[in-house]
C-alpha cells in the first residue's frame, strides 16, 4: 500500500511536471483516466498492462456478482470484473465505448477491469492528490486519493487494496 500515514499520500513519481508558464509543479503520477458514470477515475500507468476493446467474456458459474467472467488474452485466461459493481455503482450495459483495462496485481496475477470509457493518459502532480478517508465496508477503501487538476476531479484507484480487500480470490483453476 502506498499510504505513508492517514494524512499523506505517496503515489510514486513517474516524471517531473511543468505548467504552461514553465513553472515547476513537482513530481507527477502518470495515470490512465477513465469514466464511470460522470466521474473521472485514474489508475497508475505502471499497474496497467494494456487496454482492450470488449470482446467475448465467458461467464463463470457461481462467481461473485462483480465478476463478469473470463477472457483469453493471448493464451492467458484473465478474470474480468465490473468496475461499476466493485465501486458500488449501478451496472451499465456494455457498449462500443466500454473497455477492459488489464491491470497487473503482481507478477503472477492480472485482472480485467471493465470501465465505461477510457479517456487519456495524463501526468498529474503528486501535490494535487489529497488522501481519502476510507471506511472498511465501502468502496472508499479502494480510493487512494482525489486530485483537483485542470478543472477535473480525478479519483485515483488503489489497485493493491482494490484486489487485496475484494471478495475476488485468485484460483489456480481459473488462472
Amino acid at each position: 500500500m502506498n499510504m505513508m500515514s492517514d494524512q499523506s499520500v505517496v503515489v510514486g513519481s513517474s516524471s517531473e511536471l511543468m505548467n504552461d508558464d514553465g513553472a515547476y509543479l513537482g513530481p507527477s503520477v502518470r495515470c490512465v483516466l477513465f469514466r464511470l458514470q460522470k466521474e473521472v477515475y485514474g489508475i497508475q500507468v505502471k499497474k496497467i498492462r494494456e487496454v482492450l476493446k470488449v470482446g467475448t467474456i465467458r461467464q463463470v458459474p457461481g462467481s461473485d456478482a462483480q465478476v463478469l467472467g473470463v477472457i483469453n488474452v493471448r493464451g492467458v485466461i484473465v478474470t474480468v470484473i465490473d468496475a461499476r459493481r466493485t465501486l458500488g455503482l449501478a451496472p451499465k450495459p456494455i457498449d462500443q465505448h466500454s473497455r477492459i483495462i488489464i491491470v497487473e496485481i503482481d507478477a503472477e496475477h492480472t485482472l480485467g477491469f471493465l470501465v465505461d470509457f477510457v479517456m487519456e493518459v495524463k501526468d498529474i502532480p503528486e501535490q494535487k492528490f489529497e488522501p481519502m478517508v476510507s471506511v472498511k465496508d465501502t468502496a472508499s477503501r479502494y480510493i487512494q486519493g482525489i486530485a483537483h487538476f485542470q478543472d477535473q476531479v480525478i479519483i485515483l484507484i488503489d489497485v493493491e487494496s482494490l484486489f487485496a480487500a475484494s471478495d475476488i480470490e485468485f484460483s489456480d483453476e481459473l488462472l
